[in-house]
């Protein structure tokens, strides 16, 4: 009680799903930034529906993308392809795209 996490379920007890809150793009890498989530702050493994909500500029579509995780101590952990590729900026566009996290870890995989 009295917490003040920023997520939803998908369905009851379901996939838990966040959404971006802004982005930062540097020469090297493209950053997408979250609210702390109740996901991020557990021992929690499993899918995440993610809903993007701003676009990489196009000067940063070969760069590689990571999420900002704030209640990690503000890590950012590098998002992958199920086969370890990173992720660019070209590759996530706008809408909700379905992760794998794996905190304990520290996988973070683009699945569709």
């Amino acid at each position: 009680m009295g917490t003040n996490f920023v997520y939803n379920r998908v369905n009851i007890n379901g996939i838990p799903c966040i959404e971006s809150r802004s982005i930062t793009e540097t020469t090297t890498n493209v950053t997408f930034n979250f609210s702390p989530s109740l996901y991020t702050s557990s021992r929690f493994s499993g899918l995440i529906a993610v809903r993007i909500d701003e676009a990489a500029a196009a000067t940063a579509d070969a760069l590689p993308v990571s999420f900002n995780v704030p209640s990690i101590a503000g890590t950012t952990i590098a998002l992958t392809t199920f086969d370890g590729a990173a992720v660019t900026g070209a590759d996530l566009a706008q809408g909700i795209h379905l992760v794998f996290y794996d905190r304990y870890n520290g996988v973070l995989q683009l699945l569709v």
